[in-house]
């Protein structure tokens, strides 16, 4: 559109809440505005049957009986609609285009659809929807909760916030700037992400994955390409089905893991923090591990490193596993590069990212450039191109091939030497040993070749993959048996025994070769359905971890407030500005406390910060009677632990002690580390504890919530001597 509309309308906001707008193949731009009015700009162009569709030409003015175009306000929505009119003959030899440019302001929502062309949002806020059957979308600078898809363009998401849906068909995609919860799909394109920070949710069916400088949540899945990872930090999550994966990983909020089904996985992991490693492979190579504790082989790691912490997952079926620390790894990453799109927008990119063309009308607030990193040691070997390895094992090939090769004879030359077919083999019968030896020896560097540098160049469809190792059987085949007739001298067989030597030029060479890529797909199949069900399990059994942490602490909230709102409700006619100080402090709590809802896990000073605001409200109801002191090891003071996990226990001291007496009511809550281990003790100077007591909710809950994420490392103890109090101690 960098030429004039040929129609401009402007319409008031007063009553509008929604744009519709529907073409038939025209581009879409939405751009977000001060003012408060909708501008709508229409641009038109024609290719016409004269001159093949190859020249574009501007309308200058917008002929109303070749295209239908409707602009009207019906109650709060803006509709544009426009269509071509296939009645009339003037679209019979031409092609007309209609675009449109509109500018909204922050508070319209839109729904906007074109079955050819190309879908733009700029600095928009509020809900916005978007379809096209086959061109590029572009987001940019957009807040609020955007939508949509594209059957086969290209998918940019430049500088957004809030939330965004975006899929493609076969398209690229390629984040960049972002602070925003992303979930994006692809059928077969691949994705490229750089400087982000939010939430990432990724997935492709066969493209590669890159990502470089992201923080926050970022998982991803791929059907079958290579997943690359630089500078990552938070929950981090990597599967592909046969691809390889390479990530640095500088820091772990509560898990990370890698999965593949028979690629290779090399992993950069901050090995100076806190983690639960497992990790099972074929090879498993890393440097020596300082404070771990539990069993290690060549083939699997399992236990706990630097006392435990984030949970880390690496696994691979088939291939190896190299691990480094993240202190000495590679500031230098080279993922696969993007190629270069007319239609997509620039943005500037690391010194190992291959810059992305950018139309001119796209290009006045680029990405900014992050920080060059320098060479890496660990990824330097084949740090180009990552190609697909299948599962292969020269040995099994040649014994394979062998065992197969000599039973076909076998079974060929018995049938025809008992039948009355009009064969006589009798000529090579002393030579049967080595020209079977020469087609099993030719089938057997076919499938080393194919499989190492052939299969993952041709498309991805079984039944395609027998003819050209066909062809290098074929090929392979009279290279060995010329070798062979070289050195015999009877010379070629060909000159005294043709039907043999079709059978050991042609026919055995690719029987042998195809019995063995149906043995090798039907292997792969079998191994990336069990690593499917594998993946779709871990996933089961995070979500029912979440889940369950999650219903627990949505009991300890109205729990908590009940408490609290009777507190207040006892004080509002005797005492109220007691009652009003109260109300003040319970409106601070919940506002901290409900700020992260989508956190299970926070830090001892958050949880500290909870349990003073607690007290502080119930120093106001129980004035005198209550006094309080909070110590903890400034050392884990920025450790994680389950929300929620200490203020359950000081309610219980206030319910169960505190309140059972009539004066210097005293909590002391003291957390230190003994011998590695952290050692919460919460104490009050109420009653002992009963023979009854443990079975209420709030006990519960904190020994349900340990049993859920620390398992056996973590106890809970209640003790009346030498002095009242409850003790958690996590290993």
């Amino acid at each position: 559109m960098n030429y004039k509309p040929i129609i401009t309308k402007t319409y008031e906001v007063e009553a509008i809440k929604h744009l519709q707008l529907k073409t038939f193949s025209g581009d879409i731009e939405l751009i977000g505005h001060d003012e408060n009015t909708i501008k709508v700009e229409v641009y038109a162009t024609v290719r016409s049957l004269f001159t093949f569709f190859l020249i574009k030409d501007p309308l200058l003015t917008f002929d109303y009986d070749a295209q239908d175009l409707t602009m009207n306000v019906v109650d709060d929505t803006l509709f544009i609609y426009n269509k071509p009119n296939y009645l009339n003959i003037y679209n019979w030899f031409n092609f007309q285009k209609t675009s449109f440019r509109v500018f909204l302001p922050a508070n319209i929502h839109s729904n906007t659809k074109t079955y050819g062309g190309k879908i733009v949002l700029k600095k928009l806020e509020g809900n916005h929807g978007f379809s096209t059957w086959g061109g590029n979308i572009l987001l940019e600078q957009t807040l609020g909760n955007i939508g949509g898809s594209t059957m086969g363009g290209n998918v940019d998401v430049l500088k957004c916030q809030g939330n965004v849906e975006a899929s493609t068909m076969g398209g690229n995609i390629f984040l960049a700037g972002n602070n925003a919860d992303i979930k994006i799909d692809t059928k077969g394109g691949n994705i490229y992400v750089q400087n982000n920070e939010g939430t990432i949710h990724c997935s492709s069916w066969g493209g590669n994955i890159d990502a470089f400088n992201v923080s926050g949540g970022f998982e991803c899945n791929t059907a079958g390409g290579n997943i690359n990872l630089k500078n990552v930090n938070g929950n981090i999550g990597a599967s592909t089905k046969g691809g390889n994966i390479r990530a640095e990983v500088n820091g772990i909020s509560q898990y990370a893991w890698f999965d593949t089904a028979g690629g290779n996985i090399k992993v950069a992991l901050p090995l100076e923090q806190s983690l639960d490693l497992e990790v099972s492979a074929s090879r498993v190579r890393l440097p020596p591990l300082q404070n771990f504790s539990g069993y290690q082989t060549k083939q699997s790691i399992r236990g706990k490193l630097n006392g435990g912490g984030a949970n880390v997952t690496i696994k691979t079926l088939a291939g190896n596993i190299t691990i480094y620390n993240a202190d000495f790894a590679s500031d230098t990453f080279k993922p696969n590069t993007p190629p270069k799109q007319a239609d997509n927008p620039k943005t500037e990119a690391p010194p190992k990212f291959t810059e992305k063309k950018t139309p001119e009308q796209f290009q006045e607030r680029p990405i900014n450039t992050a920080k060059p990193y320098t060479e890496s040691k660990p990824f330097s070997d084949n740090e180009n191109a990552v190609h697909l390895k299948p599962n292969y094992n020269i040995y099994f090939n040649v014994v394979f091939c062998l065992l197969v090769g000599y039973a076909v004879t076998c079974v060929i030359f018995f049938t025809v030497a008992t039948s009355k077919l009009p064969l006589d083999f009798s000529d090579v019968y002393q030579d049967i040993f080595y020209l079977t030896l020469m087609s099993s020896l030719a089938a057997i560097a076919a499938i080393y070749v194919f499989l190492n540098f052939v299969e993952s160049r041709i498309p991805p469809i079984d039944l395609v993959k027998f003819m050209p190792l066909m062809g290098c059987a074929l090929l392979f085949g009279n290279l060995f048996h010329s070798a062979l007739s070289s050195h015999n001298e009877a010379g070629s067989l060909w000159a005294f025994d043709m039907p043999a030597a079709i059978y050991f030029y042609f026919v055995l060479p690719v029987i042998i070769s195809w019995s063995y890529l149906f043995y090798w797909l039907r292997t792969r199949s079998i191994t990336r359905k069990i690593s499917e069900q594998e993946y779709q399990l871990l996933n089961l059994e995070k979500l029912k971890s979440k889940a369950q942490l999650d219903a627990l602490e949505a009991r300890i909230n109205p729990h908590f407030l009940y408490n609290s709102l009777n507190s207040i409700a006892g004080l509002i006619h005797d005492k109220p500005d007691k009652a009003e100080e109260m109300t003040i402090q319970l409106s601070k709590l919940f506002r901290y406390t409900t700020g992260r809802t989508e956190e299970s896990f926070h830090t001892f000073a958050d949880e500290l910060e909870i349990i003073k605001a607690y007290l502080t409200i119930e120093e106001v109801r129980f004035g005198h009677r209550l006094t309080y002191t909070i110590d903890c090891d400034e050392s884990i003071l920025d450790e994680k632990i389950p929300r929620f996990l200490l203020q359950p226990l000081v309610e219980n001291a206030i319910k169960h002690g505190i309140s059972k007496i009539a004066s210097d009511g005293l909590i002391k809550v003291n957390i230190t580390v003994q011998e590695g281990n952290i050692v919460i003790k919460i104490h009050d100077n109420g009653p002992d504890f009963g023979e009854s007591f443990g079975g209420g909710f709030g006990l519960r809950s904190i020994k349900e919530k340990l049993k859920i994420v620390y398992g056996d490392k973590a106890t809970i103890d209640i003790k009346n001597q030498p002095e009242k109090a409850v003790i958690i101690i996590i290993k």
